[in-house]
């Protein structure tokens, strides 16, 4: 694959909302050539330093941006199946976060406004989480839409 074409693609991925290591997931390329591509795109104008919490592209899910034939020749599934991974670890790790820094935290215990603002943080993040993967459990056939949690 052209360098010009590997770097539209890593800019419409980061410019949807992916972290770099989807990116480089589901390119099955390196993190750091996505990381360098980055810093050039970042250089020349064409993607802020750092992207808002929750951006999407205009498809509104990261699952709508997975094509049937991935560039780097492995099944929607497979690249699917890697995002639903990346997208649980990242849970247990904000929730083992969550817990430790945020909720031991004085403010919590002592500023109701904190704790209210942080919930509604939380709740938006996780929701958007659980929607993502639901809708790859629909995708994956594992799932059928609209069916109550």
């Amino acid at each position: 694959m052209a360098s010009t074409e590997l770097r539209e693609q890593i800019h419409g991925l980061l410019a949807a909302g992916l972290k770099q290591r989807q990116v480089a997931v589901y390119l099955g390329i390196g993190q750091a050539t996505v990381s360098d591509h980055k810093r050039a795109l970042v250089a020349a104008g064409h993607l802020p330093a750092r992207m808002p919490v929750g951006a999407r592209g205009p498809g509104g899910s990261v699952v709508d941006l997975v094509s049937a034939d991935p560039a780097s020749g492995r099944s929607r599934v497979e690249v699917l199946l890697e995002h639903a991974e990346l997208k649980a670890s990242t849970l247990r790790s904000a929730a083992h976060t969550f817990a430790e820094h945020i909720v031991g935290a004085d403010e919590w215990v002592t500023d109701g406004a904190y704790r209210e603002q942080v919930r509604g943080l939380a709740a938006d993040a996780v929701g958007e989480a659980i929607a993502d993967l639901e809708r790859i459990a629909v995708d994956l056939g594992l799932r059928t839409a609209g069916r109550a949690r």
